[in-house]
């Protein structure tokens, strides 16, 4: 029992010494960091700073994406992509700083840990927060699947009916947490992305109403023209696009049931084509709210007979009275229709996160309900502009109601600006006739139009929007977008990024 004793007593003292001795070194070398530390489970023990910083450059601070992966589809995040970048002087001080502190006890437990490996550090970096929360969404976009309801067979066989499916949802706050602990020192093993299903019930009491509607609504196709193109959906197109949607039940508001559809992403890329060839005639936007109108009301009726869709005026034009620089190449990102309180900010974030300024042209009665984006975008400095009251296409109204659409929206929106300053005017889809001039004038509004409409409506790609928003420009073109269209959220970056490329300088319409 004494010899125990004895021997645990001299252990306590060889370990008092072996700390006090480990500590001795590391108050004699300041400049090193302590014994057996770790940088994302990298040995950095009894390293300077110099050595750490070339072995974050050389291992962590690449090109190697953070890879994501769902039922084997890989998705590759690479720091540019969310804006990461290593703080590499946060990451050295605090490295060097661990285990000298002023207490110590608390320097004895820290180089401890350290010898035992559980005191691991981790790269630090910033990140752009508009960019990580697009990613996240552009990530949830791709894995997300809505549920289904129970449906008909509308590619095979009506008669049959497909069983409900259940949908997927991606949990964006893990995800989230997931990128920021990984970003900075990847693993080549993708990390599963965390996922949940999502269950739904449905009354499908009117099923068999749905089966007789679609075998009679495709029976005949549809068609619309606008400046003499003609668009026809036929009964194979009709079909592809079918889809089961739920609405609120008419005749019980608390209740919803099943109704026939089209699929209106799948309708806006079918469109596509058919806006083109409309614009490079008429040099104007294509009028997509009135052509789905159209097409609608046509299905909806199951009455046929070609449709004519308004077109506008031309749009080319150089810009009125702009904002830039002298003597570099000038470009201007212009947003319609907003503002709204879904995409815009997203928008808003990444403009300001970039550093650029654009144009948004604000329908009066968004302005007044959501007052909010109004402010926000006058107070980071982008310019704001008169883009009818109800996004009417104007010459199809009467002269005093196309004179109230300009002038009201005039005066909500300088109703936000001290001084008052509204100048600018586009007319949706550029429908121009001698009445909108005339009230532009006399509101002292200069109508501006643009010079390259991507389509973002249509939802197209990412890569196929950038690039139909950046090849082949000049100096002084106006670029047309959107702020009610994720595509375009996903894009805008990209797009920003591309322009800068090639050497322009953004401005905005004034």
């Amino acid at each position: 029992m004494k010899n125990y004793r004895l021997f645990f007593f001299g252990l306590l003292i060889f370990l008092f010494l072996l700390e006090d001795g480990v500590l001795l070194y590391n108050r004699f070398h300041p400049n090193h960091t302590v014994l057996g530390l770790q940088l994302n489970n990298v040995s950095v023990s009894d390293q300077t700073k110099a050595q750490i910083a070339k072995l974050i450059k050389s291992r962590f601070d690449t090109d190697f994406p953070l890879r994501l992966s769902y039922k084997g589809k890989i998705i590759d995040i690479k720091k540019k992509d969310i804006g990461a970048v290593i703080n590499y002087q946060q990451t050295l001080d605090e490295l060097i700083k661990e285990g000298r502190g002023n207490n110590f006890f608390t320097n004895i437990i820290s180089q401890n840990n350290a010898l035992l490996g559980l005191n691991r550090k981790s790269v630090k970096g910033q990140v752009s927060k508009p960019l990580l929360f697009l990613k996240n969404l552009a990530v949830a976009s791709e894995i997300n699947q809505s549920p289904q309801p129970p449906r008909p067979n509308f590619a095979g066989d009506l008669s049959q009916t497909l069983p409900a499916k259940n949908g997927i949802k991606v949990k964006i706050a893990q995800l989230n947490q997931i990128i920021l602990d990984n970003i900075f020192a990847p693993s080549p093993k993708p990390i599963e992305i965390p996922t949940e299903v999502v269950v739904k019930k449905y009354n499908t009491g009117n099923l068999e109403q749905i089966r007789k509607q679609a075998a009679e609504y495709i029976t005949d196709p549809i068609s619309i023209t606008s400046a003499g193109v003609l668009f026809t959906l036929s009964y194979a197109d009709l079909k592809s696009l079918l889809t089961v949607v739920e609405q609120v039940n008419p005749d019980n508001p608390s209740h919803n049931i099943l109704v026939l559809g089209l699929d209106n992403t799948k309708l806006s890329q079918k469109l596509d084509p058919f806006a083109q060839k409309v614009e490079s005639i008429t040099n104007s936007e294509f009028n997509h709210h009135d052509s789905f109108s159209a097409i609608y009301g046509q299905f909806y009726t199951n009455t046929r007979r070609v449709m004519d869709v308004p077109i506008g005026s031309r749009r080319s034009q150089r810009v009125l009275g702009v904002s830039t620089k002298n003597g570099q190449k000038s470009i201007y990102l212009t947003f319609d229709d907003g503002p709204n309180i879904v995409y815009q900010p997203l928008l808003l974030d990444i403009l300001k996160e970039k550093g650029v300024k654009g144009t948004f042209y604000f329908v009066g009665s968004n302005s007044k309900l959501y007052p909010s984006t109004t402010k926000r975008t006058i107070r980071e400095g982008h310019a704001v502009a008169d883009h009818s009251l109800t996004h009417a296409f104007l010459p199809k109204l009467l002269p005093n109601q196309i004179y109230d659409e300009m002038k009201t929206t005039k005066d909500i929106l300088n109703s936000f600006l001290q001084p008052n300053k509204i100048t600018l005017f586009r007319p949706p889809y550029g429908g121009i006739n001698d009445y909108v001039r005339k009230y532009a004038n006399d509101l002292g509004l200069a109508v501006n139009y643009w010079t390259v409409d991507p389509r973002d409506w249509s939802e197209p790609t990412t890569d196929l929007l950038v690039q139909r928003a950046t090849d082949n420009l000049k100096d002084g073109d106006i670029i047309l977008l959107h702020s009610n269209h994720f595509s375009t959220v996903k894009a805008l970056p990209l797009i920003i990024d591309k322009l800068q490329q090639q050497g322009f300088q953004f401005g905005i319409q004034k």
